[in-house]
């Protein structure tokens, strides 16, 4: 069989895990991307809801896969029953309509977590792609010129501008997102924003992320998408989230500290700053990422002509 090699792989290092309901026309994609990686040493665990299209005919086809489809009552389910088999060190995870650009990803990351300990989640930047498999733009792309803060920098970052780790390319160590990511019988915003949730009790936690200046994923747009289809119901949830940093931001201004933690969850002995220092770089990534200041004048101009051209 194709990737045979991958058959054969009893002690992963990294673990995938794709949850899947429904979307047996992207899963060959997919699954093709995580197996050409050059990095060998990883396993692909696929959750599928109980599928009732063509999905388990196809996880059949692919005997390096492990996977198993029954139903859930949400998303976080899934997520939960993959980390909790995952055998790798590290985790990775891919929506089963998105796949990797680069097919060095998972040894960059592997390298960095590897190399240094304090380090426990690396992330990249993902490229939007559309419905019928066309790549479009790139996210994030002023970040080549601009990088974002990194280490424990990168908190006073979140502080400001609420940044989400790219879900379908941030690889993070195993017994961390274990600990911190929602399950069933959270806080509701936790359950339905999981992402969210799973980053501000990573960054409340004092762990550090370090970001890679690669285009590491694309992020297929399509019309059955989870975040067109609960729109109604993630949007206050969003707002929660929001608040919520907010609220954290005013307590470690006003005081609080953060005790910064390594990969093996040990104090590293650094702790966050606060006060006017902390008050004054929140306020200094609000307006360096704002639109106003990322967007070329020409370009901002074009915008608001075309805006009172339309009224």
């Amino acid at each position: 069989p194709r990737w045979h090699d991958l058959t054969q792989v009893s002690d992963p290092l990294i673990s995938v895990v794709t949850p899947s309901l429904n979307h047996a026309r992207f899963l060959p994609d997919t699954i093709r991307s995580v197996a050409e990686q050059t990095f060998r040493n990883f396993e692909h665990i696929v959750i599928d809801g109980g599928s009732t299209d063509e999905t388990c005919e196809i996880l059949s086809q692919y005997p390096h896969l492990r996977w198993i489809s029954e139903k859930e009552n949400h998303i976080v389910e899934a997520y939960q029953k993959g980390f909790s088999m995952a055998r790798g060190k590290y985790v990775i995870q891919c929506c089963v309509s998105d796949g990797f650009l680069d097919p060095k990803w998972f040894q960059r990351c592997v390298d960095v977590l590897e190399a240094d300990n304090e380090v426990s989640l690396v992330w990249g930047m993902p490229q939007y792609m559309s419905e019928d498999g066309r790549l479009l733009s790139t996210s994030l792309p002023h970040f080549f010129e601009s990088p974002p803060p990194q280490r424990d920098d990168f908190l006073a970052f979140w502080l400001a501008t609420g940044f989400l780790f790219p879900e379908g390319n941030y690889c993070v160590r195993t017994s961390i997102v274990r600990d911190l990511y929602p399950r069933p019988g959270d806080a509701a915003h936790f359950v339905t924003l999981s992402h969210n949730g799973f980053a501000h009790r990573f960054m409340e936690g004092g762990y550090l992320p370090l970001f890679l200046p690669a285009v590491a994923n694309y992020g297929r747009s399509h019309s059955d998408q989870r975040g067109k289809r609960l729109i109604a119901v993630e949007a206050p949830a969003h707002r929660i989230h929001v608040r919520e940093r907010w609220r954290l931001a005013m307590k470690l201004v006003l005081g609080r500290r953060l005790t910064f933690h390594a990969g093996d969850q040990r104090p590293t002995g650094r702790r966050s700053s606060t006060g006017p220092r902390l008050l004054f770089t929140i306020l200094r990534h609000l307006v360096a990422q704002s639109i106003l200041m990322r967007t070329p004048p020409l370009t901002l101009m074009n915008k608001v002509l075309r805006r009172l051209g339309q009224r």
